[in-house]
């Protein structure tokens, strides 16, 4: 059977021309087998879709197929090239959106020249060339040229540098992250948020494809992942339906990708290529999750005449907000939670029960373990906070006042601080309605009337040995955040 490969590589600007162009094909030539890497673009309906091919996948694919499309970066053009092909090659357009200038046009147009590739700049003229490159056949790999090793490099360190950056107008995504460490009283803080207009509290987005994926536990709004209107709705604005997503693959992506182990390649994941490729798949893959988000949300808050939506994402962990901060299209904005670190030692060391995971409870740290995940995550929040926007809220102060705290999140937001917004609010009490909380505490299914009440009862119930060892182990980030109490 013939077969056609299409690659677009994983740029954060969409290149939904030429993988429309290349589903379109599939659709029309069913006896011709068509593979789209589609990158950040739309993901095809009737091609096969791969987000990232990694490196032996790519060689694979190429040695095996009979036509190869690529956009213009010299590394794929290479690969393509001992592989036996000359490339068609559709360079991404800057006037269209698809890269931040022309570049690549021009790298392409120098290769062109030289013979090295089949230029094609309007996909309107593709079909002529996959014809003539079915007709040309494949070519011998030893005798083919191979771009000059110095064009190469230059290629790729223009592709580097254009990669981090973005054009002023490039649409954005405002995800309000809620880090911290757990059991800090993030939910109900999260629940509160959520009742703003505008706000869309979606719980804690880094358990979506274990929690909801692939476990199909229950939403928030009381039905299960794959039953919820508002869910489907996102996978198939995100993926074409949530069926094109192999779900033990995505967890596994994502525990190859997030894990506190791997902040320093997060950092730099260039430093180990097998990682790097991972870290691109994945990010891309957010891309699409929380531009759909938004995107299924706005139609809601536009009908309401609300303003365009902020996704409130309570996954708290700080691996998973430098993912974020890497993430193309999202504005992430660093909505910190911190708690005494007493009271959250003693938080894990209790059972809580997880009703939506039929008998299996949340997990439970040690004291030592605890106090250095407390550490360790408020850590990277306040370094990252350097970075991006940020807005540290202490629980005692938001339970103490909710209020002023609430108004706080609201203007970090962007959002307009009208005390109307808090119509929710009466006094301490919330009056708080479904959302679609993909995961998180318990409390995420609580609708109705909701006292805010501070939680003082480690004093009595934390052992006084526990509570001088979590204050001894913690004890610069408590002065820092102004927990200066003794045990």
């Amino acid at each position: 059977m013939t077969s056609l490969v299409i690659t677009v590589g994983t740029d954060h600007h969409r290149f939904d021309r030429l993988v429309q162009w290349g589903d379109e094909f599939a659709h029309s030539n069913p006896q011709i087998d068509v593979l789209i890497q589609y990158g950040s673009a739309t993901p095809p309906r009737f091609a096969r879709g791969s987000q990232l091919l990694d490196h032996a996948q790519l060689q694979t694919e190429l040695r095996a197929c009979d036509v190869v499309i690529v956009h213009g970066g010299p590394a794929t053009i290479t690969e393509a090239r001992r592989a036996g092909h000359l490339p068609i090659c559709v360079p991404r357009d800057a006037a269209r959106g698809e890269h931040v200038d022309s570049h690549q046009q021009r790298f392409a147009a120098h290769l062109a020249k030289a013979g090295l590739v089949d230029l094609v700049t309007d996909t309107a003229n593709l079909q002529s060339a996959v014809d003539r490159a079915l007709e040309r056949g494949r070519t011998n790999p030893s005798r083919e040229s191979s771009i000059p090793i110095g064009v190469q490099r230059v290629g790729d360190i223009v592709d580097e540098l254009v990669a981090a950056r973005r054009t002023p107008d490039e649409p954005s995504t405002t995800v309000l992250y809620i880090g911290g460490q757990g059991r800090s009283g993030s939910t109900l803080l999260e629940r509160a948020i959520g009742q703003f207009p505008g706000m869309v509290s979606v719980g804690e987005l880094v358990h979506l494809w274990r929690r909801g994926l692939r476990g199909n536990e229950t939403c928030g709004c009381g039905q299960a992942f794959h039953d919820c209107p508002f869910w489907q709705a996102v996978g198939e604005e995100a993926y074409g339906g949530w069926h094109r997503i192999e779900a033990q693959g995505a967890v596994d992506l994502r525990y190859a990708v997030d894990r506190t182990r791997f902040v320093p390649l997060m950092l730099k994941p260039e430093l180990a290529p097998f990682y790097a490729r991972k870290h691109a798949e994945y990010i891309a893959r957010l891309a699409h999750l929380y531009r759909a988000i938004a995107t299924v949300a706005g139609r809601e808050s536009r009908t309401n005449g609300h303003p365009a939506p902020v996704i409130v994402d309570s996954s708290k962990h700080a691996s998973y907000a430098l993912l974020l901060a890497a993430t193309p299209g999202v504005d992430m904005r660093i909505l910190h939670v911190v708690r005494d670190s007493r009271a959250v030692a003693h938080a894990w060391s209790k059972r809580v029960e997880r009703p939506e995971a039929q008998g299996i409870p949340m997990p439970t740290y040690g004291t030592t373990k605890a106090s250095v995940m407390w550490d360790l995550q408020n850590s990277i929040m306040e370094v990252m906070g350097k970075r991006h926007p940020y807005l540290r809220v202490r629980y005692e102060d938001f339970v103490n006042s909710p209020k002023d705290s609430l108004l706080d999140v609201l203007r970090f937001a962007g959002m307009s601080d009208d005390l109307s917004q808090l119509s929710f609010l009466d006094g301490e009490t919330l009056d708080l309605e479904p959302s679609h909380t993909v995961a998180g505490n318990p409390m995420r299914f609580t609708t109705g009337h909701v006292a805010i009440r501070r939680d003082e009862s480690w004093q009595q119930q934390m052992p006084e040995r526990k509570q001088r060892i979590v204050t001894t182990l913690t004890s610069p980030l408590r002065r820092h955040y102004g927990y200066n109490g003794a045990p």
